[in-house]
């Protein structure tokens, strides 16, 4: 800390920094929305767009006592017609030229931790306090390579599965005032963000492993209440998923993802074959 500013070249500032641009320093629940176009991607062909997808991650940050943190989220997306501007529950697959049903994104949790620099260098979240300071502007981005076993398998899901493993990747990049971050006393700072995403066929698209992926392309914002986002974002999450509408209070685990939230309802008997 250079007097009443924090350097955002020193590691332990810039861990500060970086938490207030994510969430609040004082517990309170932010919320991040995105607006992202998805586009299939066919070998030797043109990227094609196909859908939006909006949605919103609902999180809270926990201070521990060895001064590190806990980011405690659940966030949910919807799928919209390219047209419309409408959110949709089926889609009409234009390789297979089946129409199939939609199954919303509802996450809960997907929630991390994030070390102090100083404490825990293996934890991949602790290398993500590398601010490039551009003049009035800095930027943070986050690159996240993912590749896992896929809960899907193919062998039981032939369908919906890509192959043994889901492969993918997420691209963040927070914008915010120099000023704002280099403030000492401040909880948490307002910031724009772009969204980039490649990964496979999601499973109610019924591809199996046709040969292709999907990229997705957008950007959001963060805000400190549910009532600042868009009127068709909470008009949604109140009818169908109302506990979404504020952030957990606390730190619980495996994290849900779109693949495992699948199985779930697959296992449950929830998946719809009639699209209403």
């Amino acid at each position: 800390m250079q007097g009443n500013k924090l350097d955002l070249s020193d590691s332990e500032d810039a861990y500060k920094a970086m938490l207030r641009v994510v969430g609040n320093l004082d517990g309170s629940a932010v919320f991040k929305d995105w607006d992202a176009t998805i586009l299939m991607v066919l070998p030797g062909e043109k990227p094609k767009p196909i859908l939006r997808t909006i949605g919103f991650n609902a999180g809270r940050m926990i201070a521990k006592e060895d001064g590190s943190y806990e980011w405690v989220t659940r966030e949910v997306s919807y799928y919209v017609d390219l047209k419309s501007g409408e959110i949709i529950n089926q889609w009409h697959n234009p390789i297979t030229e089946e129409t199939v049903c939609i199954l919303d994104v509802a996450n809960d949790p997907v929630s991390n931790i994030f070390p102090l620099p100083s404490k825990d260098k293996n934890n991949p979240f602790a290398a993500f306090t590398n601010f490039d300071v551009m003049g009035d502007v800095s930027v943070l981005r986050w690159d996240v390579p993912l590749k896992y076993p896929n809960p899907l398998p193919p062998k039981e899901h032939p369908e919906e599965s890509t192959g043994e493993n889901y492969v993918a990747s997420e691209h963040f990049i927070f914008f915010a005032g120099t000023d704002d971050l280099e403030k000492a006393t401040t909880t948490s700072t307002d910031t724009h963000y772009s969204w980039a995403r490649t990964g496979p066929w999601l499973p109610w698209m019924e591809l199996g492993q046709t040969p292709g992926y999907l990229i997705y392309s957008g950007h959001g914002r963060k805000y400190h209440s549910f009532n600042e986002l868009s009127s068709q974002l909470k008009a949604y999450t109140l009818k169908h998923y109302p506990k979404f509408a504020d952030a957990p209070n606390s730190f619980y685990q495996p994290n849900e993802t779109s693949w495992t939230y699948y199985l779930k309802q697959k296992k449950a008997g929830n998946l719809k074959s009639k699209c209403k």
